[in-house]
């Protein structure tokens, strides 16, 4: 459970500081403003929680900190303390997303309950965000299905180094599934119990990355309240995801490395190292090696970090797997969208098999959850659903390939229709848009028993 952090304002410094030391001794994290534009600059360096501001304040009022509030922060909840209060200003309050009032002299019992009540809606809020994610993520397994050589040969290499506690490395394109593997590596593992995080490395500021990976001390830099538990340490027991590590930045790779090596990290500011007990999955669509070469990654972290190595092939790679994967990812969306989608026509599973893939599985999620939303006129997906572009394409010379696939998806989706339909034939043949006939016949072709 993080505390709150809350902005206190007061003009009034003998009452500010008492307010601020009441709420520190209960484990609040607190800050102090003097006046309005004190307060403004905060909210532009920090996001705090609660603000706690007084109403009439030399050169402004609360409702100019609640405004500013609402502007930089909106997550925030302000509360405003005042001995004056009328309908008037109580309407306008309202409208710049002030909460709530507390007259003066404070209750202080009350205040306490309020900022309870508030703090058991923020653990809860987290829980639930940190639960939704989990759930979505342990479930979206769809990038590690298929019957090709390529993934079953992941899947054998995940399970195998699931067991022991060694660095891996995951290579392979955007959209590809890498952390999806690094997930079923730790869902395997020993560790499973404990916690999964991850981190995308080019998607934060250097300046910011440091903190997030090995905390920070408070006064370490502008903005830093309260000690802050890196994500190091926070995984402690489990395992930490480096997604796109290669996007690290010279200065940040030193501390990785020595953080594997030692076991121990530093965070921001602290003068003392911190033992850590962490499994490392790393991930990249770089060419680690060619970066190496040209001193862009250091050569000692890609050795350390490259322990065992895990290549996810790119979807263009393993064409056979498009069957399976279409019919997970739509009953995953016909699912999320209350919709009855069943498959995809022989006709639309062509052009997604003669299409190259540059985004992969993620791009293939978007094409059908698009299809899904903008609603086929019956429950099969058809070319007419799929994007322009896809509608245009034209058959390869994988002809013979394809007819194969082709012909193992019909005869897995009209297996699977007669199985949810009980086995009824004029069921079956009604969804398929078929006569009873010509099921029967489509049925000795692909050798279906009657």
């Amino acid at each position: 459970m993080r505390p709150l952090s809350i902005l206190v304002v007061d003009d009034e410094k003998n009452q500010r500081e008492t307010l601020a030391q009441i709420l520190r001794d209960q484990s609040f994290q607190v800050v102090t403003a003097g006046d309005v534009s004190e307060a403004q600059n905060l909210l532009a360096e920090t996001s705090f929680d609660v603000i706690l501001t007084d109403f009439r304040m030399p050169g402004g009022s609360g409702l100019d900190v609640a405004k500013k509030a609402q502007e930089l922060c909106p997550q925030s909840v302000t509360l405003i303390m005042t001995a004056y209060a009328d309908v008037r200003s109580v309407i306008e309050a309202m409208r710049a997303g002030v909460v709530d009032y507390l007259l003066k002299p404070l209750n202080v019992d009350s205040l306490l309950r309020k900022l309870s009540i508030l703090q058991e809606r923020q653990d809860l809020q987290r829980e639930v965000l940190f639960l939704r994610a989990e759930i979505n993520r342990v479930h979206d397994t769809s990038r590690l299905l298929g019957d090709s050589k390529a993934m079953i040969e992941v899947r054998n290499l995940i399970t195998q180094v699931a067991q022991t506690k060694g660095s891996v490395l995951i290579t392979g394109e955007s959209g590809t599934g890498k952390e999806v593997a690094a997930r079923q590596i730790h869902n395997q593992s020993g560790q499973k119990e404990k916690k999964f995080l991850a981190i995308n490395c080019g998607a934060i500021p250097e300046n910011l990355l440091e903190s997030e990976l090995f905390g920070h001390k408070k006064g370490s830099f502008t903005g830093a309240v309260s000690d802050k538990e890196g994500l190091f340490l926070t995984a402690s027991g489990g395992t930490l995801f480096l997604d796109e590590i290669g996007e690290l930045p010279k200065s940040l790779q030193v501390k990785i490395l020595r953080a594997l090596q030692e076991r121990e990290i530093l965070p921001v500011g602290a003068t003392n190292q911190i033992k850590i007990d962490v499994r490392v999955i790393a991930a990249t669509n770089r060419d680690l090696a060619a970066d190496v070469e040209t001193g862009v990654f250091r050569k000692d972290l890609y050795y350390r970090i490259n322990v065992i190595e895990i290549k996810m092939s790119p979807l263009r790679a393993r064409l056979e797997d498009i069957p399976l994967l279409s019919r997970s990812i739509i009953a995953k969306f016909s699912k999320e969208l209350g919709r009855s989608v069943k498959g995809l026509s022989n006709e639309a599973l062509r052009r997604l098999m003669n299409y190259s893939w540059p985004g992969n599985i993620r791009e293939l999620e978007n094409i059908i959850e698009r299809a899904i939303i903008l609603g086929p006129s019956t429950d099969i997906i058809d070319i007419s659903n799929l994007p322009t572009g896809l509608q245009n394409i034209q058959d390869t010379d994988n002809s013979m390939e394809l007819e194969k696939v082709l012909e193992k998806f019909s005869r897995d989706h009209i297996s699977k229709i007669l199985e949810d339909s009980g086995g009824d034939k004029k069921e079956t043949a009604k969804i398929l848009g078929l006569s009873l006939s010509s099921l029967y016949r489509k049925m000795e072709e692909l050798g279906i028993e009657k």
